[in-house]
């Protein structure tokens, strides 16, 4: 395990107590290094999903990322320290411990993967399943925790569009809202 220094990240994470759902990516892309900001390039359908949905009541811009704390959401990544596409990685910054450490810090109610390549990485490590492991969208039920349970979604990236479905978005954004509602109500 790797000690980083959140001075070292690209992109900051949004983490705090009290989220519902928390999305986790591998690593920022090149435009979002760029930008310093979550899914800039404009082909990512982050952005536009969160609104289609309805987790967000509007389109955010990328640079609007630390908005997302309002609406229960948090972002966060594996892999804090490097840039670029899954192939152009060289892997030394990939860090699914303190991705757990932040999780169990934290406790949101769900943590949701962009991409099943992303869950993988950190259920190999962290729960000890095999690295070809296959992965359904939708919520893991086999993972749950005490506290967070653990959802994969379709990569939002414009070179995942073969997996591309909309309907598992809307899903989790159904499971946001009642969890965020039931959240209100206990207090």
């Amino acid at each position: 395990m790797t000690v980083e220094s959140i001075e070292n990240y690209i992109v900051p994470d949004v983490l705090e107590p009290g989220l519902t759902t928390v999305f986790c990516g591998r690593a920022p892309s090149p435009e979002s290094a760029r930008r310093r900001a979550y899914y800039a390039h404009f082909s990512n359908k982050f952005w536009e999903i969160l609104a289609q949905s309805g987790l967000t009541d509007r389109q955010l811009k990328p640079e609007e990322f630390p908005l997302l704390a309002s609406y229960g959401i948090g972002l966060t990544d594996i892999n804090k320290l490097e840039s670029g596409s899954d192939h152009e990685l060289s892997g030394s910054g990939d860090n699914p411990w303190a991705l757990q450490a932040k999780i169990e810090r934290f406790q949101p109610r769900v943590l949701a993967f962009n991409g099943k390549n992303n869950f993988r990485m950190y259920s190999h490590a962290i729960h000890r399943t095999a690295k070809s492991v296959t992965v359904k969208f939708g919520e893991q039920s086999k993972l749950l925790s005490d506290v967070t349970e653990i959802w994969v979604l379709p990569n939002t990236s414009a070179r995942a569009r073969a997996s591309w479905d909309s309907e598992i978005w809307f899903d989790l954004a159904k499971r946001h809202t009642d969890l965020r509602s039931q959240f209100t109500q206990d207090y």
